[in-house]
């Protein structure tokens, strides 16, 4: 029987009111939970018939979902998962500082499955499912020794020098490939090889050459592809049916491929690597923590991954951003008030945050939006969309970094508070934070200070690829300063 043969049946008895004996009973034990308002969930595949021709959304618009959902059925909605486990998601600012406010001495986050089942299914390689998808003490032990030193300021800011030479390559780079109108045709790949590069520097300790204007080199090329396609099979293995778990899926598939992919081309960097390696603070913290030699290698892999989409595609939403306004532009290339450059970059982490919800198990029951919502439930705080809510923010729309200075900050920060998490909460939030948020403002400035940034569209199109973004290819326009 055909996955659309169980839908349309399971229409059928929806229509007819017909319910299952376990469907009733459930209702019972948690009544007000039962009672959240959501899409139409069906027996047993829940409600994972929104993301298919029936539902008429697409996995690369989740984030268009939920904003409609929530228009729709209010500030708190419910999904179903496979098996009719609840799914619930709240927009409210004080629901979400609720639930963030709540989480214990571990965190739960739900893991992203199909990683951890792929990771604990090669033991000679992974010793655990690795530090965003592990749990309990593992977790914290994994946390514990391997993110000091790159969560330091001490450490960032002895890297912030070799960030300036890294934009400076970045800026060459731009020139050798614009146009005769001044135009980058696919800036985001320039952008993500600059991700690479950045987080190579940060954990090999050395630069890579892959911002070399004679063109991208051949492993720099096949790890941002590998990259992409891990996030894009995340996505589909995750929102998707999970038919992975029975058979291997073209996700499941594009997964382990990209995984393997990414292993042993970083691996391959740090063969590639010199002296100036075994002398970098970040790769000798990881050689050194009291750890499995599995989790260290599987560190220092995901660590150099982790950073070519995220930095690369908050760098193009944030020359979006400012494309759009030249005043904006003329006050960062004028002036060294690096705060003005930190509230642009806070305004564009508001706006385009590249990730735009952040889920955690209840470990405790919650009053949220009127319901009770009991412990072990999972919670997705939808940030993003809050952040865009005219309650938290005047003109919640409007590229404003004036919002976080002068007399607005304090009430700009109040209202930001459990709302803009780009990388995160507490303790589980990314441990590249820091340098991410160090290093931006040194490129942007750079950038800003060369060129005069223009842009044809008036927003960037945004694809949900388990991460947000930019749809390819983002033409720009650099014009020398």
């Amino acid at each position: 029987m055909d996955i659309l043969t169980v839908v349309f049946i399971g229409l059928f008895f929806l229509m007819v009111g017909y319910r299952p004996p376990w469907w009733s009973k459930k209702q019972q034990i948690c009544t007000s939970t039962s009672q959240i308002p959501g899409p139409i969930s069906l027996p047993f595949l829940g409600t994972y018939w929104t993301f298919s021709w029936i539902g008429g959304y697409s996995l690369n618009k989740v984030h268009l979902f939920y904003k409609d959902m929530f228009q729709k059925y209010g500030p708190i909605i419910k999904e179903e998962a496979l098996w009719n486990i609840p799914v619930i998601s709240i927009v409210r600012r004080n629901d979400i500082e609720k639930v963030l406010k709540t989480s214990g001495k571990f965190p739960i986050r739900p893991p992203t499955e199909a990683i951890a089942y792929y990771r604990k299914s090669r033991p000679e390689r992974y010793a655990s499912a690795g530090l965003v998808n592990e749990q309990g003490e593992t977790w914290a032990h994994l946390r514990a020794n391997l993110t000091k030193d790159i969560t330091s300021p001490q450490t960032i800011a002895t890297f912030l020098p070799q960030v300036a030479a890294i934009s400076n390559d970045l800026c060459a780079l731009i020139k050798h490939f614009r146009q005769k109108d001044n135009k980058i045709d696919q800036l985001e790949l320039l952008t993500r090889r600059l991700g690479l590069e950045v987080m190579c520097t940060l954990v090999l300790g050395r630069r890579m050459g892959f911002l070399l204007p004679e063109g991208e080199t051949d492993i720099a090329r096949r790890l941002r592809i590998a990259v992409h396609h891990h996030f894009l099979s995340c996505r589909d293995t995750y929102y998707g049916l999970p038919l992975w778990k029975l058979f291997h899926t073209s996700s499941y598939s594009h997964l382990i491929d990209s995984e393997e992919d990414i292993y042993n081309l970083a691996l391959e960097l740090v063969a590639n690597a010199d002296e100036a390696t075994k002398e970098s603070i970040i790769f000798e913290s990881i050689l050194k923590a009291q750890i499995d030699e599995r989790e260290k290698t599987a560190a220092i892999v995901d660590f150099i991954a982790s950073g070519i989409h995220t930095l690369g595609n908050t760098l193009v939403f944030l020359l979006s951003l400012i494309s759009q306004r030249k005043d904006v532009q003329e006050e960062i290339a004028a002036n060294e008030n690096s705060e003005y450059i930190k509230a642009c970059i806070k305004e564009t982490f508001r706006l385009l945050p590249t990730a735009f919800c952040l889920a955690r198990v209840l470990e405790k029951d919650l009053e949220l939006s009127g319901h009770l919502v009991k412990a072990g439930n999972v919670v997705v705080c939808q940030t993003g969309l809050a952040c865009r809510d005219p309650e938290n923010f005047s003109r919640p729309n409007e590229f404003l970094p004036e919002r976080w200075l002068g007399e607005e900050k304090s009430k700009t920060l109040a209202s930001s508070t459990f709302l803009l998490l780009p990388f995160g909460c507490g303790k589980r939030q990314c441990p590249g934070r820091r340098f991410i948020e160090q290093s931006l403002p040194v490129i942007l400035k750079e950038l800003v200070q060369n060129f005069i940034i223009s842009y044809d569209k008036k927003n960037v199109d945004i694809s949900f690829e388990f991460i947000m973004a930019p749809v390819s290819p983002v033409q720009m326009s650099f014009e020398d300063r």
